[in-house]
């Protein structure tokens, strides 16, 4: 067990990368329509996600590794929508399809993680819907108002290397984490940290573009249909065994949870003030169902 200052050096440490994470994917980002910020931009917001789910699969931290990619959607969803409604008010809602999309992709997930394993060929099945998400929203939307230049692209790629190596930094002091409070609580606080990038561009932009609406469904949709699936593909080919989940029933009622809030939240076309309040009291049942 380490001390309190172990946990506050670490979390610390954390915080840093997060905020790293959040200055390189700004300065690296392509302006895009709808079917870009849905579906190809979350690629590289959820980079150090994917990379974290990944390695502490690897490592056996199964639970640490689902809630880290599952508590990054609830807390996009909950808190990042919830506060954005807080501070400009009743937003209104455009992309009900994509948020049809995402609700999908986490019930899919949870009917996956019914007997307690993602393996190979469940993840292979949420790629499958990823892939067709991407078809989907740009077929829909479009990807680009015109064409990105080599400095563009080029800017992209620096971004996604650094995001690369934050990404690796992060992991390290994640499981360091794990080893001190739980795979619960670690994997949480690893899906907080990651997910306050994506909550800071919807406080500063408000969600009022309909291009913003789609990046943050797109972001939820990954933490489903790519994070994890990437992971149980890898580590079901390099170990055998895929994600184990422990408690299924605990993350099959979150994922629910949150296509269903998803889903519902859009179908209103609007978001009240008094609806942000419930999403962000939904963040602490989620927390109070993934720990008892």
């Amino acid at each position: 067990m380490g001390s309190a200052m172990d946990i506050v050096l670490i979390v610390a440490q954390l915080a840093v990368a997060a905020f790293l994470m959040y200055v390189v994917g700004e300065a690296s980002k392509i302006e895009g329509r709808e079917g870009y910020t849905f579906s190809i931009y979350p690629w590289i917001t959820t980079l150090p996600e994917t990379i974290t789910t990944l390695m502490l699969a690897l490592r056996g931290y199964y639970t640490a590794a689902l809630y880290n990619s599952v508590f990054s959607a609830v807390f996009d969803l909950a808190v990042g929508l919830g506060l954005v409604t807080l501070v400009y008010g009743t937003i209104e809602f455009r992309m009900t399809d994509l948020a049809f999309v995402a609700g999908v992709s986490a019930f899919a997930f949870a009917v996956l993680d019914l007997d307690g394993v993602i393996d190979v060929n469940d993840g292979l099945m949420l790629y499958a819907i990823l892939i067709f998400s991407i078809v989907y929203s740009i077929a829909r939307y479009g990807a680009f108002y015109e064409k990105p230049s080599k400095e563009d692209i080029l800017r992209a790629f620096v971004g996604f290397v650094l995001l690369t190596v934050i990404g690796m930094w992060y992991y390290y002091n994640v499981e360091a984490l794990v080893n001190i409070v739980g795979e619960k609580i670690g994997g949480i606080i690893s899906a907080v940290l990651t997910s306050v990038p994506d909550v800071i561009v919807m406080l500063i932009y408000g969600l009022v573009e309909s291009e913003a609406q789609a990046e943050m469904l797109g972001c939820i949709a990954h933490d489903f249909i790519e994070n994890v699936p990437t992971a149980a593909i890898i580590a079901g080919l390099l170990t055998g065994t895929g994600i184990v989940d422990v408690d299924p029933t605990k993350t099959v009622i979150l994922s629910a949870l949150i296509g269903t809030t998803t889903i519902f939240v859009a179908s209103y076309r609007r978001v009240t003030p008094l609806e942000g309040v419930i999403l962000l009291l939904l963040f602490g049942l989620a927390c109070y169902l993934a720990l008892v």
